[in-house]
Formats: C-alpha cells, sequence, structure tokens
C-alpha cells in the first residue's frame, strides 16, 4: 500500500518542477539499519523501507547547479506521508546545512513544518529541498548567518566550476560517459564470466584468498589500466586544482574531484556491489557512497605509507601499473581485535588486478624500491552499516601481546619507538599515538617515553 502511494506521488510529478533533474524509481533496499541493526531486506518487502533516488539542481549559474544534478536519497518508511522520510545528500557536496551524515540540519525540518504544516508528500519535500539551494532560511537570515552560507556555497562551486573546466579537455571522454556505462571491453574476461553466470559458484571461483579475510580478484584490462592513467596524468597538466587523495597520501588525484563520480557510482551498483555483498557481511550488504581517487609512489615522492585503516567500510585496491619493484601492501589484524597488529601477510600487486578488504583491516604500503606505481583505490560506504551500533560502537579488545614491528604506526602507536626508529620528518608523531588505548594495552606495555627497569631485550629492542 505504501509502495502504491509513492509510485503514485511520484507520477503526479508531471511535468517535473524546474529543479528536479530526473526521479529513480522506487526499490527496496539491500540492507536497512532496524533497530540499531543492519538486516537483509526481503525482495518485495511490503514491509519497506522503500528508496528512491531524486537528481536535483539549485539556479542556473548558482553555486549548486551541474549539469547531472545532485543526487539525493528518500527512504520512506510505511508511515509515509505523516512521517517525513529520511533525506540524505548522496553526491559530494558542500552546504552549510547539512551534517556529518550528509542530512539537512534542524532549519530545514523547521522550515518543512512551518510552510506544510507535516505534510510530507513527495512533492512538498522536493520542493523545500529546491529551496534548500537558493540560500539560507527567511526564518534564520541574519548577517553572519548569510556571509557563513554563501562561504560554503562559493567552495561548493569553485569544485564544480573546475569540473566543468575540465569537461572539455577530457581526453577520454567515454569514461566520463555516464549514459554509455562501463564498457565491457575494459574488465577481465574471468570477471566478465562471473558477471554473466552471476551464480555464487561463478562468483565464488573468481577471488582469490590472500590473507586473513583479505581477497583479490581479476578486475580491468591492461589496455584500460593504460587509458585510465592516460585521463589522470591529462588532468594533473591541466593545471585545474588538484586535491590530495586522503591525510595520508601526497601524490596522486581524487577522481570524484574531476567529474567521475556518478560513473563510479555505475561501477559500485554493477560490481563492487555484489563482490562486497558475498565477502564482507554485514558491512558489505549495502553500499551507496564513496571516495575514489588515484594514488602514486615513487622513491623520490612517497615512497610507501604507514600502517592505518581506512574511512571506508569495504575497500578495492586495483593496481593501474606500471613498472615497479618492492611495494607490497602488508597487512595485519582488524582494528579493535587481539591481533590488531600482529602481520598477516603481503599482497604483491598485479596490474588490473584488484585487492578488497574491509576498511578497518590494518594495512600499510611497503617502499618502493624502483620504478613508479600508481593505484585506483575506492573507499565504500554504507549508510546502513554507519547507522547500527556494531559500527557506532565497535569492540576494542585487549591485545595479545607486544605488536610485530612490520605493523606499528609512527603516526597512530603510543609505542612504536620501542619497536622501529621514527623516520625522519615525522618527529611531530612522537607522544601523539592514541593506539592501543589503555583499556587495551597488552600485558608489559610501555609508551614512547617510559622505561621499566625490568624490560628485556627480547620484548624490546635495546
Amino acid at each position: 500500500m505504501t509502495q502504491a502511494l509513492i509510485e503514485a506521488h511520484l507520477t503526479a510529478l508531471n511535468p517535473l518542477p524546474l529543479y528536479v533533474v530526473s526521479l529513480g524509481k522506487v526499490r527496496v533496499p539491500l540492507a536497512a539499519c532496524i533497530k540499531e541493526d543492519v538486516k537483509r531486506v526481503p525482495r518485495g518487502s511490503k514491509d519497506g523501507p522503500w528508496q528512491v533516488d531524486v537528481y536535483l539542481n539549485g539556479p542556473v549559474g548558482g553555486p549548486y547547479h551541474t549539469p547531472e544534478g545532485n543526487r539525493v536519497r528518500l527512504e520512506f518508511s510505511s508511515d509515509y506521508p505523516k512521517k517525513c522520510p529520511t533525506i540524505e545528500f548522496m553526491s559530494i557536496i558542500h552546504h552549510m546545512h547539512l551534517d556529518k551524515r550528509h542530512q539537512p540540519q534542524q532549519p530545514f525540518f523547521d522550515t518543512l513544518k512551518k510552510t506544510y504544516d507535516k505534510n510530507y508528500e513527495i512533492a512538498n519535500l522536493l520542493e523545500a529541498l529546491g529551496e534548500f539551494f537558493k540560500g539560507p532560511f527567511e526564518h534564520e537570515y541574519r548577517e553572519a548567518i548569510a556571509k557563513k552560507w554563501k562561504l560554503i556555497a562559493e567552495y561548493n562551486k569553485e569544485r564544480t566550476d573546475s569540473i566543468e573546466a575540465y569537461r572539455l579537455l577530457r581526453k577520454h571522454p567515454q569514461l566520463f560517459d555516464t549514459a554509455a556505462g562501463w564498457q565491457d571491453e575494459w574488465f577481465d574476461k574471468d570477471l566478465l564470466s562471473a558477471v554473466a553466470s552471476n551464480t555464487p559458484e561463478a562468483w565464488k571461483s573468481l577471488f582469490k584468498w590472500e590473507t586473513d579475510e583479505v581477497y583479490s580478484f581479476p578486475l580491468f584490462t591492461a589496455e584500460f589500466c593504460t587509458m585510465f592513467l592516460e585521463e589522470v596524468e591529462h588532468y594533473q597538466a591541466s593545471g585545474l586544482p588538484i586535491q590530495r587523495p586522503n591525510s595520508m597520501n601526497n601524490y596522486g588525484i581524487v577522481t570524484n574531484e574531476i567529474g567521475m563520480e556518478h560513473m563510479f557510482d555505475l561501477l559500485q551498483k554493477s560490481v563492487l556491489q555484489r563482490v562486497a555483498g558475498d565477502l564482507y557481511a554485514p558491512q558489505g550488504w549495502q553500499l551507496d557512497r564513496h571516495h575514489t581517487f588515484v594514488v602514486q609512489y615513487q622513491m623520490d615522492q612517497d615512497a610507501g605509507l604507514d600502517m592505518h585503516t581506512d574511512d571506508s567500510d569495504v575497500t578495492f585496491n586495483v593496481c593501474l601499473g606500471r613498472e615497479f619493484e618492492g611495494s607490497g601492501l602488508t597487512f595485519c589484524g582488524q582494528q579493535g581485535a587481539p591481533n590488531h597488529r600482529q602481520k598477516a601477510g603481503v599482497y604483491k600487486h598485479v596490474m588490473g588486478r584488484c585487492v578488497v578488504h574491509l576498511g578497518r583491516k590494518r594495512h600499510g604500503a611497503d617502499d618502493i624500491t624502483k620504478g613508479e606505481r600508481r593505484n585506483l583505490i575506492i573507499w565504500n560506504q554504507s549508510s546502513a552499516w554507519r547507522q547500527s551500533d556494531a559500527y557506532r560502537y565497535p569492540p576494542y579488545l585487549k591485545e595479545q601481546g607486544p605488536p610485530d614491528p612490520a605493523c606499528v604506526s609512527f603516526t597512530h602507536d603510543r609505542d612504536f619507538g620501542h619497536f622501529r626508529e621514527y623516520p625522519p620528518g615525522a618527529e611531530e608523531f612522537v607522544h601523539s599515538g592514541w593506539c592501543p588505548p589503555e583499556k587495551a594495552q597488552y600485558d608489559g606495555f610501555i609508551a614512547d617515553g617510559e622505561f621499566k627497569s625490568d624490560r628485556t631485550c627480547s620484548l624490546f629492542p635495546c
């Protein structure tokens, strides 16, 4: 009954308002957070929840106008339209009234209640969201708020202007063509075979176990990797702004910031979701957001990367090439597990092959000894998983013993200096670590700068 009502309200939006670029179809998600726990949602569920993707735009020429629109997801419960659906911005956008979960803050809902008298039908929601892009809400208008709104809006416009500036400069336009999508010739033949068969057996045969909860599979052809790198280098030579991939890598680019965000939305839905859903429950059941970037390693740039975890629920990491030696990927345990800082194994990169792991898996890039390596990395996130208690309140268990020296982090660990020397330039991190928390310290733990008369050279380097 509720789904039919939602569909009827969507059909009634004809013609579409000017601020609506397109409307998706009503669907039941693969998984949802229900009572703080992530659960699979049965296909064709009559109890919901139901989701609809809407692409919205601000005024032409304004800070929130893009050709494709801004993707917003509406999630409805069986109480619709008495209860407001959950509104979440899925596209990358910088707006004063979005919180850390990419949801509108209270001023939006204050306006919604005041204007529409708690009638949360889709037409009213979309009209309110259209106003969301125009400026501060009237009831909160003050000079200081107006200045803050303008500052953040201008920052967003700088991003969209940069993407638009590159639109006419693209070397391989097909890499940005969401209408055509991902081409079969870009993928490894074994992956295509698994997609065509689409059976549990076909997908299982594709995966290679690398080490504890780490797998690899063939993803791209060598020709695609070469073409993709050509596009990356073409952008880097354009003179347009380049954003660092993350807080640790200094070299590379964020592909979402050059116009590829929606293409990787498609890859996530068509390939990555199936892989993550099969390998990682419940983190991988419902992927719906990503941070996608290219990193590069050379001896005179970033030679390697310190041990860390990702701001990701499931990470896909595919080698694009070039010729190189060294630069393996060392894996340790899961953050919060007793073996968090115990070595699990080393993965050797192969062009076109993708390694996949949970974001909370500790790992680091070994130093490159020759040549250059570039990798495409996709940090996938799940809104359903991130709403759960398991994500928000993860256990942190006592470490089983002293860490493996291969698994310590000068950025994060309180005892790094007892196992390895701090690298040049890392002095700022001495005494600034947090790991392990005091409650998870192994027996005999000594933080950097602390000494015990009974310590032995067999436990700590002397």
